[in-house]
């Protein structure tokens, strides 16, 4: 596994994580969920406030 993740950029040699990798990682999959919650809770601001104090 570490091969791959080696490989990927996702760990570089000196061990450390790739932070680039996972920026973009991040990006792909943050705009569609927040789209999603914006669509399925009408924009509720409310709603969207909750999940945002809830999430990290």
């Amino acid at each position: 596994m570490k091969n791959e993740l080696l490989d990927k950029g996702i760990i570089l040699p000196s061990g450390e994580i790739g932070k680039d990798k996972i920026n973009l990682v991040a990006g792909a999959i943050t705009q569609p969920f927040a789209e999603m919650v914006w669509v399925m809770t009408g924009g509720d601001m409310e709603t969207i406030n909750r999940l945002h104090s809830t999430l990290p």
